[in-house]
């Protein structure tokens, strides 16, 4: 190989080289948006042990998530969160509820304000 070529060849190996490198984003770049869906504006959603899930709220006072069991029409799991105006998460743990459909509600002061249906796997 002549050097002219060799000189060309390295030129363009290290160009090829730079070209398919992985680009560096930071991470405070990135904008701070939930990349995961909201689980009340969709009607049916599967979920797995330790999922985080994401809400929208409108007020501050106490609610209340609700898993009921459509079948028997029972209440198979009740927790009370303290919430903040705008969107929240809430990480729900499965392993001790039926792999089934399941009714998740979202209420307020005694009333349904949100609904949708999971799927525990």
């Amino acid at each position: 190989m002549s050097y002219k070529f060799q000189k060309w060849y390295y030129f363009w190996l290290f160009f090829l080289f730079l070209a398919c490198e992985k680009d560096f984003i930071e991470d405070d770049l990135l904008p701070n948006v939930p990349r995961e869906d909201m689980v009340f504006k969709v009607k049916e959603s599967t979920v797995i042990d330790n999922q985080l899930i994401w809400f929208e709220i409108d007020t501050e006072a106490d609610h209340t998530f609700l898993i009921f069991d459509t079948d028997s029409n029972s209440t198979i799991a009740k927790q009370t969160i303290s919430p903040t105006i705008g969107i929240n998460n809430f990480i729900l743990y499965t392993k001790a509820l039926p792999t089934k459909k399941l009714q998740l509600q979202l209420i307020l002061g005694g009333e349904i304000i949100k609904s949708t249906f999971i799927i525990v796997e």
